[in-house]
């Protein structure tokens, strides 16, 4: 998935390894949802790690 049409790209300078865990879930969403809830979790995991 390219930069452009990734709706996480604002994510690049804060964070890149939390935009890399989005990426995979926005991406696994149509072809494997249940991997895609996987890194959506990881995803909001890293976020409140993040935050805290």
């Amino acid at each position: 998935m390219s930069t452009l049409s990734s709706n996480f790209s604002f994510l690049q300078p804060d964070s890149p390894d939390l935009l890399a865990e989005a990426r995979r879930a926005e991406a696994a969403a149509h072809v494997d949802p249940r991997t895609a809830c996987f890194y959506a979790r990881r995803t909001l995991e890293l976020a409140v790690a993040w935050l805290h």
